[in-house]
């Protein structure tokens, strides 16, 4: 009986210490592990198409500050034209340009999005008939 009592003592020891380890490890690769980098914010942009580089795959903008802006165009760039879907090709000088950029690592400055031409107006709801059917 002393034998099963004492086995059963090292047993719960060793399920403790086992515990113990087990959490601490949890808690060092919690504390060492480096923040998560935080998603950069969309920057906006407006202003008109100085240039387009088809090779470099970079559009030059003028804005309306006064300033201009080169931005590389990638395969996740969204770019429209008239609401539909457009590419590269059809971004032309002079054009009014509106969209969303950030800066990547190496900082350069990557379109998000990039709108050709000026918002379409909004359509007006249709007036509400008050004539009396007949």
């Amino acid at each position: 009986m002393k034998s099963f009592a004492k086995i059963c003592l090292v047993l719960l020891t060793a399920a403790t210490l086992a515990a113990f380890t087990a959490q601490a490890q949890t808690d060092s690769t919690a504390t060492n592990k480096p923040p998560a980098a935080a998603k950069p914010k969309a920057k906006r942009y407006v202003g008109k198409v100085a240039s387009v580089d088809n090779e470099a795959k970079t559009v030059t903008v003028a804005l309306e500050s006064g300033k201009s802006q080169t931005l590389h165009i990638t395969s996740k760039t969204r770019i429209r034209k008239e609401g539909q879907p457009a590419t590269l090709a059809d971004v032309t000088v002079g054009e009014r340009v509106t969209g969303g950029y950030h800066e990547d690592d190496s900082g350069n400055l990557v379109a998000n999005t990039v709108t050709i031409g000026q918002p379409k107006p909004k359509a007006a709801a249709p007036a509400a008939s008050t004539a009396a059917p007949q």
